[in-house]
C-alpha cells in the first residue's frame, strides 16, 4: 500500500516517536512517506533511516487562518499527487486540515491518531468549545480512529462520530540496550552514592515538573539528587524556581539527552509528575529498565500504573504527596523493587512495539 503519516511537528516527543516507529515499521513492506512541518530531529532520523519525507515549513501549531488555508491546498495538492491508499494524522492540527484535504482528494483509507486532547491543557472555556467542535469534525471526516488510551478513547466518545470508528492501541516499544547503573550515572554526571529521582520529559507546563521541584525542596533525604532530562520553554523558569529555593544542590536540569531512555538506570526513582498524559513512552520505558516509578493519575497512566502494585500513583499538583512517595520508596526500597519487577512484567506483555505494529496493521488493512 501507499501510506502517507502525517505530523504537525518535527521535534521528537511521543507522537514524533510514535510516527517514526509506526513508518518504519510500515516501511518495510510498504511505500511510505511522512508529512510534517519545521525540520526537527523526527526529520533527521526519518532520513537516516531511509524513510521519504515531505516537509511543509508553514505548517504550525498555532492557529494562523491565513497559513492554515495555504497549508489545506498544499496538502490536498499532495494528496492528489501521491494517490495514497491510506493516510495515517496524528496531532490535532493536521488531523484537522489532513482529514478535510483527504475528503476532497477522495483518500478511501483516513486514520486519525488520538494521542491526547488539546482541550486537557490550560484554556478558556471558549477555547475548547471551539476545540471540541474541531475535533468532531476530524472524527466526522476520517474514516477509522485510532485512540493510544483507554482514557483518550472515553473522551472522544463524548463527542458526535467516534462511537463506531475509534480503536485502542496501546503504544508500545521495543527491548533496547540499557547502560548499567553507574555508567549512565558517569554519562550523565551524577555521583554513584547519591539517591537519584529522576524524570524524563518536555519541559513544558503539562508536565508539572514545579510541584515536583517544591517536592525536593520538602525532603531532607541525604544526598538526594533530582535530575531531569529534557528541554522545552519552560527552562528559564524552572530554573528560577530552583534557584529562588536555593536547592540548586538537589536539582538539575540536564537538557536534551539523546536516546534519553539509555539512562533509565541511572535512577533509583522514576517521577513523572504530569498534569495530563495520553499514554507516556516514558513511563513504559522505566518499566522496562525496571526501576521504581511515582507517576500521577491522570490520563492513561492508571492503564500503565497499577498503584501499590506496579508503583504508586499520586494526585497531580501536589509536591507533598510526591515528597511522601518519594520518602516511601527510600524507606522501602525492596518493595519498590517489587513494583518495578511488575511493571517490567506488564510492560512486555502489554506495551511492546510488536503489539502495537500488529494491532495497528489490523486497522490499516479493514
Amino acid at each position: 500500500m501507499k501510506i502517507i503519516i502525517a505530523i504537525t511537528k518535527s521535534n521528537f516527543g511521543g507522537a514524533q516517536r510514535y510516527v517514526y516507529d509506526i513508518a518504519t515499521a510500515l516501511g518495510k513492506t510498504n511505500d511510505v512517506a511522512v508529512l510534517f512541518g519545521g525540520t526537527g530531529l523526527l526529520a533527521e532520523k526519518l532520513k537516516a533511516a531511509g524513510i521519504r519525507t515531505i516537509s511543509l515549513p508553514e505548517l504550525g501549531r498555532d492557529v494562523s487562518m491565513t497559513k492554515d488555508v495555504s497549508v489545506f491546498f498544499r496538502i490536498l495538492k499532495i494528496l492528489k499527487h501521491e494517490k495514497p491508499d491510506v493516510l495515517m494524522l496524528n496531532s490535532s492540527k493536521i488531523g484537522g486540515v489532513g482529514s478535510l484535504a483527504g475528503r476532497f482528494a477522495r483518500v478511501k483509507k483516513i486514520i486519525f491518531v488520538a494521542h491526547g486532547f488539546a482541550w486537557n491543557e490550560n484554556r478558556g472555556i471558549l477555547q475548547k468549545f471551539v476545540l471540541k467542535f474541531l475535533y468532531a469534525l476530524t472524527f466526522l471526516f476520517s474514516t477509522k480512529i485510532i485512540a493510544v488510551s483507554k482514557s483518550i478513547r472515553d473522551q472522544a466518545l463524548r463527542l458526535p462520530f467516534a462511537s463506531k470508528k475509534i480503536a485502542v492501541v496501546y503504544n508500545g516499544i521495543a527491548a533496547a540496550p540499557l547502560l548499567s547503573k553507574d555508567a549512565a550515572r558517569q554519562a550523565l554526571g551524577i555521583s554513584t552514592d547519591a539517591f537519584v529521582v529522576g524524570t524524563i520529559a518536555e519541559l513544558h507546563p503539562i508536565k508539572g515538573l514545579p510541584y515536583a521541584i517544591e517536592a525536593m525542596r520538602l525532603l531532607s533525604i541525604p544526598n538526594l539528587s533530582y535530575v531531569i532530562l529534557g528541554e522545552g520553554e519552560t527552562r528559564a523558569e524552572l530554573e528560577k524556581e530552583v534557584s529562588e529555593k536555593k536547592i540548586g544542590d538537589k536539582v538539575s536540569l540536564k537538557g536534551f539527552v539523546k536516546d534519553a531512555a539509555r539512562y533509565a538506570k541511572a535512577f533509583d526513582i522514576f517521577l513523572l509528575p504530569s498534569l495530563s498524559e495520553a499514554l507516556n513512552y516514558t513511563l513504559i520505558e522505566a518499566g522496562f529498565a525496571e526501576v521504581p516509578v511515582i507517576a500521577t493519575s491522570v490520563g492513561g497512566i492508571p492503564e500503565i500504573i497499577e498503584n501499590e502494585t506496579s508503583g504508586l500513583l499520586i494526585r497531580p499538583k501536589n509536591s507533598k504527596e510526591i515528597a511522601n512517595a518519594i520518602r516511601f520508596m527510600h524507606e522501602n526500597m525492596d518493595k519498590a523493587s517489587s513494583f518495578a519487577k511488575n511493571l517490567h512484567e506488564s510492560v512486555l506483555k502489554n506495551f511492546s512495539l510488536e503489539k502495537m505494529l500488529s494491532d495497528t496493521e489490523k486497522i490499516i488493512a479493514y
